[in-house]
């Protein structure tokens, strides 16, 4: 039999309302023992799915608070186990006091992940849905949760469930077609079956082309601000970010290293990478800092081009605008318009010399920096795109693939279908992975290993 599990699910105390959770077999036994609803009867004799208003005991029976608490019976749980959740005031010595109780009445504490490894275990959730539970909890935007509920409600799970059942119903056609030769069954086509195993790996690598910019969302779309020294690049980074991340000062090179802000525009999750200033130094560190700021300007989705527009162009801008061709989404934000009457005569030709994606003029120290992060929110996936953003169902919807066109490339040279057919059942095998009906228990366990106690 499995155990009743125990833990707070509401993360840091002191709070004004802390939750504590037990899920098991025990679970209402052992809540009838640690609450007693005013009413005098026990709250799992009472309506469930209700509140239910009492006092909360410690080992000596003693109250040490008056709360709420709910009972959720089986299967119909988030575990699919008999579940309770006391509501208690978010006190670190009221909710030790009543786990002690708890355990001394024989419920252990639950390690973390087990209530949502045991809502996979009894078919509450499949693998992509519990992942989507992760996600969802260590979202940094609106967009990112968007995309783990859609995840939570099947967005991933069910589209891969169906290109396993269309594969596994090849596999059973001709399975049948061989075992009862004597039925009126129709007859295996390989024109047909090939047609099967195509539309499923094109299936496959639509969901798999979702996952570069599933990752923009978990992790933020980088953004590099590149530029000279003293061009405002950090002054742009902290009205970005809201706060005084970096610092700002009249001396060159005092930003030596890249910060990184992630922050939520229009909903949208964008990673600013803030860096060193592009010169020649003699100081080691702001020289690393320099070749940081390069990498970053050559490895990021989009790059913002700082220049000051209240001096002459440098030879020092010009180093930095050598860089353009060789970034991916280049953006020009001419700066400083506070400290200019007028666009300077370079301004012209900088803005003609490059396909920028996009050219702002403002003045970051003044905080004038809307345009520029309304455009930043369009960098990001729209919220109805079906988004990947585990790298394990990724690797295994590339795994797939290409094992679906191995079938394929075998059936058109004419292989026999018991030959080809061996690598689409391991496309099967692989489908079943990423939801779970083909796991095994080491990955379910280090899957679930990564999430807090409590979930």
């Amino acid at each position: 039999m499995a155990s009743t599990i125990a833990a707070c699910s509401s993360g840091s105390m002191p709070c004004a309302i802390a939750i504590v959770r037990m899920s098991g077999p025990e679970a209402f036994a052992v809540l009838d023992g640690v609450f007693k609803p005013t009413s005098g009867k026990p709250v799992s004799q009472r309506q469930s799915r209700h509140m239910h208003y009492g006092r909360l005991l410690a080992k000596d029976g003693l109250t040490i608070d008056l709360c709420l608490a709910a009972c959720f019976p089986a299967p119909n749980s988030y575990t699919g186990e008999d579940l309770v959740e006391v509501y208690c005031h978010g006190s670190q010595a009221v909710v030790a006091a009543m786990l002690d109780h708890c355990f001394a009445l024989g419920a252990v504490p639950a390690p973390p992940g087990e209530f949502t490894k045991r809502a996979f275990l009894s078919g509450r959730l499949d693998l992509t849905e519990a992942e989507a539970v992760a996600d969802l909890i260590h979202s940094q935007s609106e967009l990112g949760a968007k995309a783990a509920v859609a995840q939570l409600e099947g967005s991933v799970g069910s589209r891969v469930k169906a290109i396993r059942e269309n594969v596994l119903a090849l596999l059973s056609h001709f399975y049948a077609v061989c075992d009862y030769t004597d039925e009126d069954l129709d007859p295996f086509e390989y024109e047909k079956a090939i047609t099967v195993l195509e539309d499923s790996r094109s299936a496959l690598d639509t969901l798999h082309e979702g996952f570069r910019r599933g990752r923009l969302v978990r992790d933020g779309v980088p953004v590099a601000i590149i530029g000279k020294p003293n061009a405002g690049k950090s002054s742009l980074f902290n009205a970005l970010a809201g706060s005084q991340r970096a610092i700002v000062t009249d001396e060159a090179g005092t930003t030596r290293d890249v910060l990184e802000e992630v922050i939520s525009v229009g909903g949208a999750p964008i990673r600013i990478l803030d860096t060193a200033g592009l010169r020649e130094s003699d100081s080691k560190a702001e020289r690393m800092g320099v070749e940081r700021a390069r990498m970053a300007a050559m490895t990021a989705h989009a790059v913002i081009c700082v220049l000051d527009l209240s001096g002459e162009l440098t030879p020092e801008d010009r180093e930095v605008l050598e860089l353009i061709p060789l970034c991916e989404m280049p953006v020009l934000v001419l700066n400083k318009t506070d400290l200019c009457t007028a666009l300077p005569s370079w301004a012209e030709e900088v803005t003609a010399m490059h396909s920028w994606k996009a050219v702002f003029q403002l003045s970051a120290q003044s905080g004038q920096v809307e345009e520029l992060a309304q455009w930043l929110s369009g960098l990001a996936p729209k919220p109805q795109e079906v988004l990947i953003t585990s790298a394990r169902q990724a690797h295994l919807l590339q795994s797939a693939s290409d094992a679906l066109s191995s079938a394929i490339d075998s059936a058109r040279e004419g292989m026999t279908a018991d030959a080809f057919l061996m690598d689409a059942e391991r496309a099967v095998n692989l489908l079943g992975q990423i939801t779970g009906e083909t796991a095994d228990a080491d990955l379910a366990h280090e899957i679930f290993g990564r999430f807090c106690v409590g979930k």
